[in-house]
């Protein structure tokens, strides 16, 4: 029997549900937290305008928590923004340009209404 590389199973583990699923966690929270230091938005900043604990928002930006998609939608609404969510084809790879990843972090904290607030 062959041995298995660390690139074999490296191979192996990304076919995983547990790996997309972290994954995707890891991509949400990592937006969330770039979104949040760009708008100087504090971790208490955020439980507030969640109606929520500190330590509640700590876990989810920990990635220790398999939130819904509600929550999702309610912490992206909370930093100005909407949730958007695509599926691609498993081989490939996805680049994604938008608006807000062009403006500079001050333009786009610039042009956000204060939470709860049109402009």
């Amino acid at each position: 029997m062959k041995e298995r590389t660390f690139r074999d199973l490296y191979a192996e583990a990304e076919k995983s549900l547990t790996y997309q699923v972290e994954g995707a966690i890891l991509e949400f929270t990592e937006e969330l937290c770039r979104l949040m230091e760009s708008q100087g938005v504090s971790r208490a900043e955020l439980a507030r305008r969640l109606d929520t604990s500190p330590a509640y928002v700590t876990k989810i930006l920990r990635g220790n928590s398999n939130f819904t998609l509600e929550t999702m939608v309610r912490m992206a609404q909370a930093v100005g923004c909407e949730l958007k969510v695509r599926m691609t084809p498993i081989s490939s790879t996805t680049v994604l340009v938008n608006e807000y990843d062009r403006l500079a972090p001050q333009q786009v904290a610039e042009n956000r209404a204060p939470y709860g607030e049109k402009k």
